[in-house]
């Protein structure tokens, strides 16, 4: 009967030591579609945690997946250039995924900006002389 019980008490050692490594993080999954031409998805849209270097790229089909995240509330910021940038605000629980749809609208530029981007800047530079040896 002793080894039985030596048995049964390793087995229960091994499984609370699992249950107590297992890691509780939860993560964010969604989807960036572009909201001007009849949510076509967006490629390669970057989804980033406002104050953090955690960060995700949308694949080809639009998809973005951002993993490891403890329980609790985070700012995610999507960007993409020529497009407005969002920051949404989600709730990450650690059972259960964390689903997006997301749709950015193209940004707006006036015609002074672009005038202003337009402008050359005069830059100074030095001549330089190049010797040959022969």
């Amino acid at each position: 009967m002793y080894p039985i019980m030596k048995n049964i008490f390793y087995l229960f050692i091994m499984l609370f030591a699992t249950f107590s490594y297992a890691q509780n993080t939860g993560l964010i999954v969604g989807k960036v579609m572009d909201n001007e031409s009849g949510n076509t998805p967006l490629v390669f849209a970057s989804m980033s945690i406002k104050g953090t270097s955690v960060a995700s790229q949308t694949d080809l089909t639009g998809l973005f997946l951002i993993e490891n995240l403890e329980a609790g509330d985070y700012t995610l910021v999507c960007s993409f250039p020529g497009y407005e940038t969002q920051e949404i605000k989600v709730h990450v629980d650690a059972l259960q995924p964390t689903e997006l749809q997301v749709s950015l609208a193209a940004s707006t530029i006036s015609l002074s900006e672009l005038a202003s981007l337009a402008t050359p800047t005069v830059r100074q530079q030095e001549d330089e002389t190049l010797t040959v040896l022969k």
